[in-house]
């Protein structure tokens, strides 16, 4: 499978018409514990796991994918650097845009990410609520947003954050698969690929909250 290679933009359109939009807003329930490994079936570390198998994946450098039949990937890259900025896997009127930062080597970026999206949310007149998910406290957001024809539109997704060592990856679910209704076999895709998803970060120094870039992959244009 090539993935399809988007233009560096603050928003990734899917086929649907749907835009990713990065923000949020709620309070995190008093259920969620520390205690609790949410990685423990994944996202992985590169250290983590052995890859000398058969399946077929995609190397960006610092993240490996394993994208099944009929998965489209779309990566948001920046035109100068030529770096991928972001993953996106459209299939069945749904999506999973993936972001990968660095850490810092303590947990607790995950909280602090929330309460800044939180704040932004607020400030577009959304509405957001943090349920549980596959990974954790989940944003379950609903944020306005202008129709073609100047009606009002609604952009609703779900939003993961995974902490590992000195990275976090933030998974946002969008179209029919994020909606508060919808089956969980409609997400179940999607929480499989972010579980496989593998972390290369490497030991270059890194400002927790800086985006980890990603390489292109071999062959593409």
């Amino acid at each position: 499978m090539e993935p399809e290679i988007v233009a560096d933009s603050d928003e990734v359109e899917l086929e649907d018409g749907d835009e990713v939009v990065d923000e949020l807003d709620a309070d995190v329930p008093a259920e969620f514990g520390d205690e609790v490994d949410w990685r423990a079936d994944g996202p992985f570390d590169y250290e983590e796991v052995d890859l000398g198998t058969d399946v077929p994946r995609i190397d960006l450098d610092t993240l490996i994918l394993t994208p099944w039949d009929g998965l489209n990937l779309q990566l948001q890259v920046d035109e100068q650097s030529r770096r991928v900025l972001a993953v996106t896997g459209v299939w069945a009127e749904s999506g999973l845009e993936v972001v990968l930062f660095a850490a810092p080597g303590t947990a607790g970026m995950a909280d602090e990410l929330r309460e800044e999206a939180i704040a932004e949310a607020a400030e577009l007149s959304g509405t957001t609520e943090v349920t549980d998910g596959p990974f954790g406290p989940q944003i379950q957001r609903v944020l306005p947003q202008p129709g073609p024809t100047g009606e009002q539109l609604f952009h609703v997704s779900r939003v993961w954050f995974v902490e590992g060592p000195k990275w976090l990856l933030r998974g946002t679910l969008l179209g029919e698969a994020a909606l508060p209704d919808a089956p969980e076999s409609k997400a179940a895709p999607f929480v499989e690929f972010f579980r496989n998803l593998v972390v290369r970060r490497g030991n270059q120094p890194l400002v927790p909250g800086d985006r980890i870039t990603m390489n292109l992959p071999e062959g593409a244009g």
